[in-house]
């Protein structure tokens, strides 16, 4: 099997189960958690840390509110088992970057890892996080350019994957 084919077909498994998947994630949190030392060994520190990964967690919540609130029925911001598409979101936070929704789950996932104060498990989310969601990326897009062609492509040529 190609490679092309490979990745679009685990992307599309991971679609199915994307909500459910990272709480794997939570295990190497909680983990991370037995070696808890405030840092700079001051409490005031922690608190300032606690709010910052708050911070960063709540903005790609917000991302998410935002994009969920404003996307049209029947597009890929609503489904949750299989690609689906009706029209091709390409304004609001889609003409920013063509995965408001990823970047959003990015920031909530980003926030809960630096929490515990280790570095590796930001490092381990982070890499994760790449690996899984670049598949998923890859089968939605795959499925985008199947279905909408030149519009799509002339969209994804001018709007950024993720950053």
């Amino acid at each position: 099997m190609s490679l092309h084919r490979t990745f679009e077909q685990s992307g599309n498994w991971l679609f199915r189960w994307r909500s459910y998947l990272p709480l794997v994630l939570t295990a190497l949190v909680l983990n991370g958690m037995q070696n808890f030392a405030y840092p700079f060994q001051s409490h005031a520190w922690d608190y300032f840390w606690e709010f910052f990964c708050v911070g960063i967690s709540l903005l790609g919540m917000a991302i998410r509110v935002y994009i969920v609130g404003h996307v049209p029925a029947g597009t890929s911001g609503r489904n949750t088992s299989s690609q689906l598409a009706d029209t091709l979101n390409t304004t609001g936070l889609y003409s920013v970057v063509r995965h408001p929704l990823y970047l959003g789950n990015f920031f909530c996932w980003l926030g809960i890892s630096l929490f515990p104060h280790v570095w590796w498990i930001s490092v381990i989310t982070i890499l994760a996080f790449c690996l899984y969601y670049v598949r998923i990326m890859f089968a939605e897009e795959a499925f985008l350019r199947e279905k909408y062609g030149s519009v799509y492509e002339d969209w994804a040529n001018k709007t950024p994957a993720f950053f």
